[in-house]
């Protein structure tokens, strides 16, 4: 697996003309001035975002309409801040890159957020073939709680301190991620009938009661019995989805510590992104750029 060393981004990217010079490329790759229709390439500004047409002077501001548009913020700090949300195992919080950047925090946590969205314009494609899933629950463990912040009755499924998070997961390493209220059928159901195609797949799932009934509509459905100890019918296994799982709590425990319900699509679709691509570490950034413009 080839990576995108610091060395290479250095090398790449050292100022902000440089990253300027690489959103106007990925932009306007082959432009032909709009008003002149001039093929001669575009000339940078001098102490401004923008290039112009040699030939008549037409203006053109690569970062307008992006999320660098307003930005007082340099851009070598957001294209740092993209390489290390693409090239760190389990993320960056938003505290870490307030330090490395010397930044405030709310600049940091609005940066960390903007590149959490791009992360997530992924996958929009059903699934079809082998598809596994999973729900797990992000929230604090109850009984590491002081006595006078427990939540009565919280375990297991219980939603009252904990937020369902329902994962799908392919053989091509695929994911679709969704943040849901509850792990019922009436939740999980339609999240799979829009998603994936009934023709020629097969749904792995665990014995959760909430997957009973889907061959009725007309899916072919595997369940893996975890409550009798099975863990593997055949080829068909549910280690995807629960691996996946793991990943995004190291991620929120380890690197995040707390991540709001509000916010949390936004973690869960950076793990996914990840995830998706971890046998491509080297274009990761470069996907991130792409989905910039």
């Amino acid at each position: 697996m080839k990576k995108f060393t610091i060395t290479e981004f250095r090398a790449a990217y050292p100022d902000n003309d440089a990253c300027l010079d690489k959103i106007f490329q990925l932009r306007y790759n082959g432009l032909v001035c709009p008003k002149c229709e001039g093929t001669k390439p575009f000339t940078r500004v001098k102490d401004r975002r923008s290039y112009q047409c040699p030939g008549c002077g037409f203006q053109i501001y690569p970062t307008q309409g992006t999320i660098f548009e307003k930005t007082t913020t340099p851009l070598t700090h957001w294209f740092y801040a993209i390489y290390l949300q693409t090239t760190t195992r389990n993320g960056v919080a938003a505290k870490e890159l307030e330090r490395q950047l010397n930044i405030c925090y709310k600049t940091a946590l609005r940066m960390a957020h903007q590149i959490k969205i791009l992360m997530g314009n992924q996958n929009s494609n059903p699934f079809t073939g082998v598809v596994s899933m999973d729900e797990t629950f992000i929230g604090g463990l109850n009984k590491n709680r002081h006595a006078d912040k427990k939540v009565e009755q919280s375990q297991g499924r219980s939603v009252k301190d904990k937020t369902p998070v329902f994962v799908m997961i392919d053989l091509n390493r695929q994911v679709k991620t969704f943040v849901i209220g509850d792990t019922s059928g009436f939740t999980i159901k339609p999240i799979i009938e829009a998603n994936v195609v009934k023709e020629n797949c097969i749904l792995v799932t665990d014995d959760w009661k909430a997957y009973s009934g889907l061959e009725a509509d007309k899916y072919k459905h595997v369940i893996i019995s975890h409550t009798t100890g099975e863990y593997a019918r055949g080829a068909f296994h549910n280690n995807t989805p629960e691996s996946f799982n793991a990943c995004l709590k190291r991620t929120i425990k380890g690197t995040h510590i707390h991540v709001s319900t509000k916010h949390l699509q936004k973690y869960v679709d950076e793990v996914a992104f990840r995830w998706m691509n971890a046998n491509n570490q080297d274009k990761m950034f470069e996907t991130i750029l792409q989905q910039v413009v």
